[in-house]
Parts: C-alpha cells; sequence; structure tokens
C-alpha cells in the first residue's frame, strides 16, 4: 500500500510543478511530451532506490554471532490463517478489480462505436483528412484521419469552414489522438488516482493550444478569436480532439501572452530541478556505514550452550517425526476454545548433551492454557540426537512457534468450535542484538537495543574467560571495566549474542 501512497503523492506533486512553472507558458510542445510522461514517472519513482552510505564512526569492533538453527518443512506446516482478516492491500484489489474492468468496456464500447461510426457514414475526402458530416455531431472534432462536423458549419470556401478545418488538421498531421488514447489507458489503469484526470484535462487543452497557434499563423487572429467565442462550448466526444472547450477563457488567455524564451528556459530549469530534488526524496536511503572492521565469528553462545554448532540437534526419526509428534500430542485446552483464544506460542528449549530436554518455557503468553499445553509436550518429548562442535556434544537452544487456531465454522461435541494446531519448523525468532559502545581508558560503555531500535533492560555484558559481568539498567545502558585486550558478549534471551573488541 506504501508504494500506491508514493505513487499518488510523486504524480500530484510532479502535477504540481508542471501547473506552477510550465503550464502558462507557450511550451506546447515541450509541455506535450511531460505531460504524457508524468504519470508513468510517477509509477517508477515508488521503486527507485538510492542507497547513500553516510560514515558511522565507532572505536569498538561488534562481532555478531549468527544463530542458524535448523529450518525443516513439517507435514502440517502452514503461513497463512484462512479466519485472518483481509488485509488493505486485499481490500484495495476487490475495489480496484471491478472499477478497472467497469471502465476498460466502457472506454472499448466508446472506440468501437467511433470506428463503427467512420464505417458507416458518407465519407469525403478533403485535403489531409476525411469529412464526416453528421447532425449527430454537436461539436467538431477529430479522431485519426477523420474530421467529424456538424453539416451547418460546413459551407464550401467559407473562411470559418477553412478555419475549423486548419485547427482539426492540425491534430490529424501531429497524430494527437494517439496521446487521447494512451491517457485513456492511464485512465482504465489509474483510475484510482485523481492526478490522472486532471493530467488528462491538461493534455486536451495543450492541444487545444497547438492548434490555435497553427490557424493564428494561417488566418486573420482576431477573426479567429471570434469565431471562437461564436462557437458553442460543449463537451468533447471520448477519445477526441475538439475545437470547443470548457477552457475557452484560457485559451483565449494564452492566444494573446507573449512568447519569452528566456522565461521558458528559466521555468523549464526550475521544474526539472524540483522534480528531481522531489524524486531523490522519494528514492534517497540513508544508511549508516560502519566505519570499524566486522567480522562474523562462528563462535559458541555464553557459558556452554551453544546457537550455531557444526551439526545441529535432530529428532530420532528425522524433524518431520518431531512435528508430528507434536501435533498429535497437544490439546487445545478447553477453557481457550470456549473463550474464543488463538495466537502464537513460542515454545525454547535445550537439547542436552545427551539429547534429553531442558529449560523448557514459553516466551509469550496468550492464556487460555494454551501456552501450558505447549511446554507439556516439548517437554514429554523423546529425546533427540545431541548437537555436535568439534566432535563432542555441546547443550543447544532452539526454539518452537506452535499456532493455535479456531475453526469457527465447526463446533464440536461440547458445543465450542474446534480448534487445530500448527507447528513452524524451529527457528531463531528475534534477530540480532544492536551493541552501540565505547572503549576508554579502561571502561566500556554503551547501550544495547533489540533489532527494532528499542532498548534492552537486563541484557547481560560479560567478559570471555571470566566471571565478571554486568547487566544493563532501565534504559538499556551499561558500564563495565576491562582490559584493552579483553573480549565482551553482550546476549539477552531469544537473541542473538554480539562480541565487542578494541581494535
Amino acid at each position: 500500500m506504501m508504494v500506491l501512497v508514493k505513487f499518488i503523492a510523486s504524480s500530484a506533486i510532479l502535477m504540481l510543478f508542471f501547473h506552477l512553472f510550465l503550464a502558462k507558458e507557450k511550451s506546447f510542445e515541450l509541455n506535450r511530451w511531460i505531460l504524457l510522461a508524468l504519470i508513468p514517472a510517477a509509477m517508477i519513482i515508488p521503486f527507485l532506490h538510492f542507497p547513500i552510505f553516510l560514515p558511522h564512526q565507532t572505536p569498538v569492533q561488534v562481532d555478531y554471532l549468527p544463530i542458524d538453527l535448523y529450518h525443516s518443512s513439517p507435514s502440517n506446516y502452514t503461513n497463512t490463517d484462512p479466519n485472518a482478516p483481509f488485509s488493505p492491500l486485499q481490500w484495495f484489489l476487490v475495489v480496484y478489480i471491478p472499477g478497472f474492468f467497469f471502465l476498460l468496456f466502457t472506454k472499448l464500447k466508446a472506440l468501437n462505436q467511433l470506428i463503427s461510426w467512420t464505417k458507416t457514414a458518407t465519407v469525403q475526402h478533403i485535403p489531409g483528412a476525411f469529412l464526416i458530416l453528421s447532425e449527430k455531431v454537436s461539436s467538431t472534432f477529430s479522431f485519426r484521419k477523420y474530421i467529424f462536423m456538424h453539416p451547418n458549419l460546413y459551407k464550401e470556401g467559407s473562411e470559418v469552414t477553412k478555419m475549423i478545418l486548419t485547427h482539426e488538421r492540425y491534430h490529424i498531421t501531429h497524430r494527437h489522438h494517439v496521446d487521447l488514447v494512451w491517457m485513456e489507458i492511464l485512465t482504465v489503469v489509474c483510475w484510482f488516482n485523481p492526478v490522472v484526470y486532471l493530467i488528462k484535462k491538461a493534455v486536451v487543452l495543450n492541444h487545444e493550444y497547438l492548434a490555435d497557434q497553427e490557424v493564428q499563423q494561417k488566418a486573420h487572429p482576431l477573426r479567429y478569436k471570434q469565431l471562437l467565442l461564436e462557437l458553442t462550448v460543449k463537451k468533447p466526444a471520448i477519445l477526441s480532439s475538439s475545437m470547443s472547450s470548457s477552457a475557452l477563457k484560457n485559451r483565449l488567455v494564452m492566444m494573446n501572452r507573449p512568447l519569452i524564451k528566456t522565461m521558458i528556459r528559466l521555468r523549464t530549469i526550475s521544474f526539472v530541478l524540483l522534480s528531481t530534488i522531489m524524486i531523490a526524496g522519494f528514492s534517497v536511503e540513508l544508511t549508516a556505514q560502519e566505519t570499524s572492521s566486522t567480522a562474523q565469528t562462528p563462535a559458541e553462545g555464553t557459558g556452554d550452550t551453544f546457537f550455531e554448532v557444526e551439526t545441529q540437534p535432530e529428532f530420532k526419526g528425522g524433524m518431520n517425526d518431531f512435528y508430528k509428534y507434536v501435533v498429535e500430542n497437544i490439546g487445545y485446552p478447553l477453557r481457550a476454545r470456549k473463550n474464543g483464544i488463538e495466537g502464537e506460542v513460542v515454545v525454547q528449549f535445550v537439547v542436552e548433551k545427551d539429547g534429553s530436554l531442558s529449560n523448557v518455557k514459553a516466551l509469550n503468553e496468550i492464556a487460555g492454557g494454551c501456552e501450558e499445553e505447549a511446554v507439556r509436550v516439548v517437554r514429554n518429548s523423546p529425546d533427540f540426537k545431541p548437537g555436535t562442535q568439534r566432535g563432542r556434544p555441546v547443550r543447544v537452544q532452539m526454539v518452537l512457534p506452535i499456532h493455535f487456531r479456531l475453526d469457527k465454522e465447526t463446533v464440536a461435541d461440547d458445543g465450542y468450535p474446534t480448534g487445530k494446531v500448527i507447528v513452524e519448523g524451529v527457528e531463531q525468532r528475534n534477530g540480532k542484538l544492536n551493541v552501540d559502545a565505547t572503549y576508554k581508558d579502561g571502561l566500556w560503555t554503551g547501550t544495547v537495543r533489540d533489532p527494532e531500535g528499542n532498548t534492552l533492560p537486563g541484557a547481560h555484558i560479560i567478559i570471555l574467560d571470566s566471571t565478571v559481568g554486568t547487566v544493563t539498567d532501565i534504559d538499556g545502558r551499561f558500564s563495565i571495566k576491562a582490559t584493552a585486550s579483553d573480549k565482551l558478549v553482550a546476549s539477552f534471551v531469544g537473541y542473538q549474542s554480539a562480541f565487542l573488541a578494541v581494535e
């Protein structure tokens, strides 16, 4: 949805710049191509990304401990919730698709009627065009090589007829109907963007400026202006150029405006510069670049519990059998079904050196007894094959997401909705710790944050190979004395740890 918002916003800003700098200047040919390209350019802008790396100096080395927990494809794995409400994008598509097909049908029907008219009507050959005289025509217009005119306006050899035909022949010669077809396509595709309709109106008006300029060079300007005032102003036909327009006043003003090339150049440069700045504002991404050395270290976690190991723990029979065991042995608590409780419980546990499971606990709570049931099943699980590091068994911490979902359309014998349990693959859910720290005069000071930038109170800061350590305060800050050769590790339950070392 953010892409759509950026598309509408960028098109509105570009149209505003055009109106401020070019719409009232006699740069008609330039304006024509700018207007035709404005919507496609606005479509591209949301997808442009130009990263700018800014130096972020820090006198420490931060080495993250990557956690690559074992992922598998459990037999009952799913990523979607059929009972979940529609997302904003889905609601947009529900509204967009019917509108798209309705407008497409309307435009194609109008185009077909116009083409059929050219095939069935009596056609007169005139220099540079085909003339169709019909009482159905309320306002003279052109389409492709055809000019549609009311019989009362056509008098061979009259000055009025010559000016009208000169005007319409200019539309035909310069293929203005192609511009209009293009704008109709954009109107159908981007019907939800109100700026498209403003641009379409500006395209039609710019066509009239161009044709008016041509007629003034071949006829008396004052007589042509009188003709415009005498003609009845009516709405032009779809997919056509019309001499009469609701913007008659703008056309008369534009014909009287002097051509100042220097002003046009200045305004064009201003339009380009501001448009470039706007595009940069939507596309540039500022990224802090760490200037100190950073190295990935396939190291161990704190204590004797490992996160990344050479051989991950595995359920005897395979991980799919473990997921199957959980699904077959877990029950959806009656209290949760009575109260309509559903959600995700994340169970954390440690696979010991002998393969047994310990430290089983739920990292979150959704009530109704769901977390207790999830912990019970994992705690009673048969043993795993232990993980190994350098050929010896080690303790490995793992995380298992378990989803409780209600089927509100199916009722069990007890009168409450039935439930199902969906098990995801074992994974690390919380990402890396972010540590902003400095070392000066034998003292480390800094702040520990989660991947979203929130400070983490209670995070452990330990000097490796020692018993010295501290924890972060309520604001996630810490300070600890150490030598320049000491290496520190910052850890927090559920997150990847981070090493700190002086350069």
